[in-house]
């Protein structure tokens, strides 16, 4: 550390730490240390600047004084008390340390937090008695649970909950001004003078135990009198909407004309979107009661269109007749883009990230927002990108691609009234693509794709079914191909011309709270259960049956200046149906199977070069370091350490310490010798698990990050007889270097 522009001879502050005593969880000590760190005075906010991420620069330091850290703690008093430590007790101390005419000054703070307050009951106390109904029956979705800790933090969220409540039910004048809690933590039976001897030694004896396990009560009260206009129920009286509107244009100006639908005046000049469907998207209709949610769910639908760029809906009260006149304006969006890009990208599996391919792209692609003026989005891209693989092959796949999109912006089915209702957006996507890839010195596919899907958005979690998808391959194959097929002949059924007739569902929930956040993303997709009822299809046309499940867990942790970040993902197909010899079929088919390694799964293996199992088979073959493998059972289980390192010219540089642990396998057994080791055995999983690590640097421009990965083989299942494979000729340049774009999970 280097300071800079400092006062010569004046102590100055260099470092601040904050030491946390008491019984808490490493993670509450680490949220309750972040929140104490932001409540120090300034001058005590020591800040650092890095360059060229190799010192760290201390500039312009403010002289030590004792009254910014008596400022700060009371500060720090302020947000203990607002967690619910009234017991806490915060010193401090200091060391001064001299580096020629620099006076450093180390300040530490020492928190014992003392026995946090915990809700020992919460009650409703409203005077009006329809606002107290509904609270009471409301009440198990209560933020306030008894045993939990006491904070200021939750109690204002359970208000917040309180209004956003009534204002559903109709009360919009209702805020959270009109609502106060009313605390306790005294046993108020003791000031009473006619307390029976016993009763008193028995409260007494409550006391007690509180003062060695504080609790409080929490009582939601009302400062609204009766006949205020806050306690009005409202209803949705007249509803405009003008979708044509410029941004410097007035709703009201000339030229537009109106057309009701339901009761629904729409105004427009050039009848670019039709008055049917704008209307159709609207929660906010006449007659009907008030809700705060049906209000946001309107703003919602309209923007997650795309077809405007801004949303606008305004609320006019009339008090004395208790009715609110809506106004909806729309500002459109530009109709049609066109798109001409480079990319850096991987490509990733059908269904949950099954496979990981790095390369460079071409994208040209064409959009119309607004198809038969529905809102409906056409989308055009043609593709051409390179997939990058190891020194002996520069350019591994070239392939070239046509998509065509059609997003209708709403489900065309729902599956129950509760579906519907809940959706915060939906979708229906049709999907028509078609591809060519060349694998080089290994096989072409070409291949035809077609389906329709409907998604349904909720707030923390989203549905895509796909009841329909149809895959037409056709595979041309090289020399090294077939020489691995005569090897293995299983291995035919996988590379083979064929069909895939399928359902698809695929299940994500998203929760953030703070600075924490976890993913879950599951799917299932099945081929072949219907349309494999016909003979003809099953049998001469090359249908694969199979069913694939993948589920993918990922749980981040963030701090001011580095973070954790943790994967676990696992995935099995099962193919079921039979071939034209009436065996059953063994395994999933290439192009839907499982793969590791590449920058975004076993970093220290080459893409695809991971497997199967701790057999050696496909290392021997292509002369090459080694031929691909494909597999029908993959686990894995990732860990990230992240820091940052420095901010140059407002480039963010950071890096990483990483591990991955997994493999893929095969679900049945052979009774080929070349096969030993690749099937998958519970009792072997440990020697078949391979185990990487390394590190990296990342770039981070904000709207991406670019990503190098140096990562080991520390533990590989091929050598499992030599000391379970753990360090085998592990050497400097025996890495893997890894090039990705974003972060990897």
């Amino acid at each position: 550390m280097v300071p800079r522009k400092y006062k010569a001879n004046k102590p100055f502050v260099i470092k601040t730490s904050i030491n946390i005593q008491g019984n808490l969880n490493a993670t509450e000590k680490a949220d309750l240390k972040v929140g104490l760190e932001n409540q120090l005075d300034d001058s005590l906010k020591v800040r650092l600047v890095s360059q060229a991420a190799i010192r760290k620069t201390l500039r312009n330091p403010p002289v030590f004084d004792t009254n910014y850290v008596n400022r700060s703690i009371i500060y720090m008093n302020a947000l203990m008390n607002s967690k619910g430590f009234y017991k806490s007790a915060i010193t401090w101390d200091s060391t001064l340390r001299k580096v020629g005419d620099q006076q450093r000054v180390t300040v530490n703070f020492n928190v014992v937090t003392g026995k946090q307050l915990r809700l020992d009951s919460m009650a409703f106390a409203l005077n009006d008695s329809a606002l107290q109904e509904i609270a009471v029956g409301q009440k198990d979705k209560s933020i306030l649970k008894r045993g939990e800790p006491y904070s200021k933090q939750a109690v204002s969220s359970e208000i917040d909950r309180l209004v956003e409540l009534f204002k559903n039910h109709g009360y919009f004048r209702i805020s959270r001004e009109d609502m106060y809690a009313e605390v306790d933590t005294v046993v108020a039976a003791l000031i009473n003078p006619f307390l029976d001897p016993l009763e008193q030694i028995a409260l007494l004896e409550e006391v007690r135990r509180k003062r060695e396990n504080p609790t409080i009560n929490v009582t939601i009260r009302q400062r609204l009198k009766p006949g205020t206009s806050h306690l009005t129920i409202f209803y949705v009286r007249n509803v405009s909407i003008f979708p044509e509107l410029r941004l410097t244009e007035d709703s009201l100006s000339g030229g537009y004309d109106s057309t009701v639908r339901n009761g629904i005046k729409v105004y427009s000049k050039a009848r670019v979107f039709k008055p049917s469907f704008v209307v159709s998207h609207t929660e906010l209709k006449p007659g009907e009661l008030y809700q705060q949610e049906r209000y946001y769910k309107t703003v919602n639908n309209y923007y997650k269109m795309g077809a405007w760029q801004t949303v606008a809906v305004n609320l006019f009260p009339d008090d004395s007749a208790a009715k609110l006149d809506v106004s909806i304006k729309l500002y459109p969006a530009k109709k049609q883009i066109w798109i001409a890009e480079m990319e850096a990208s991987r490509n990733t599996g059908d269904v949950v990230a099954t496979s990981n391919l790095f390369g460079f792209g071409l994208n040209l692609g064409f959009r119309n927002l607004n198809v038969a003026r529905e809102a409906i989005e056409t989308s055009t891209n043609a593709r051409f990108g390179i997939e990058l693989g190891s020194r002996s092959q520069l350019i591994q796949t070239t392939q070239v691609s046509l998509t065509h999109d059609i997003i209708i912006p709403k489900a065309l089915i729902f599956f129950t009234r509760r579906n519907k209702e809940k959706a915060v957006a939906s979708r229906t996507i049709l999907n028509f693509n078609g591809s060519w890839t060349d694998r080089q010195k290994f096989f072409t596919l070409g291949s035809l794709n077609g389906s329709i899907g409907f998604e349904y958005n909720y707030k923390k979690h989203s549905l895509r079914v796909i009841p329909f998808n149809i895959e037409l391959v056709r595979l041309g194959t090289t020399d090294s191909l077939d020489k691995l097929l005569n090897s293995i002949p299983n291995l035919r059924f996988s590379f083979n011309n064929g069909m895939i007739i399928s359902q698809k569902i695929i299940y994500t929930a998203n929760f953030e709270k703070k600075d924490r956040g976890t993913l879950l993303k599951v799917g299932i997709e099945e081929s072949g259960a219907l349309a494999g009822l016909s003979r003809y299809i099953d049998r001469e046309s090359g249908l694969y049956r199979f069913l694939k499940l993948d589920a993918e867990l990922t749980r981040r942790i963030s701090f001011p200046r580095h973070g954790w970040a943790f994967r676990a993902y696992g995935g099995v197909g099962i193919p079921y149906g039979r071939q034209r010899n009436g065996e059953v079929e063994p395994s999933l088919p290439f192009f839907k199977s499982f793969v590791a390694g590449g920058p975004n799964s076993m970093r220290a293996w080459q893409v695809r070069r991971l497997g199967v199992g701790s057999n050696n088979y496909f290392d021997t073959l292509n002369n090459q370091g080694g031929s691909d493998r494909y597999g029908d059972i993959q686990l894995e289980g990732n860990v990230e350490f992240r820091f940052n390192l420095a901010t140059v010219a407002g480039l963010k540089i950071k890096s990483a310490l990483f591990t991955d642990i997994g493999n893929i396998w095969y679900r049945s057994s052979s009774s080929r010798a070349e096969l030993q080791n690749s099937w998958f055995r519970l009792n072997k999983l440990y020697r078949d698990l391979a185990v990487a690590a390394g590190t990296g640097l990342r770039f981070d421009f904000d709207y991406f990050l670019v990503r190098f990965d140096w990562a080991y083989k520390v533990k590989d299942p091929l050598f499992y007889k030599e000391n379970d494979g753990w360090l085998h000729n592990i050497k400097i340049g025996s890495g893997q270097f890894q090039l990705g774009i974003n972060y990897p999970f």
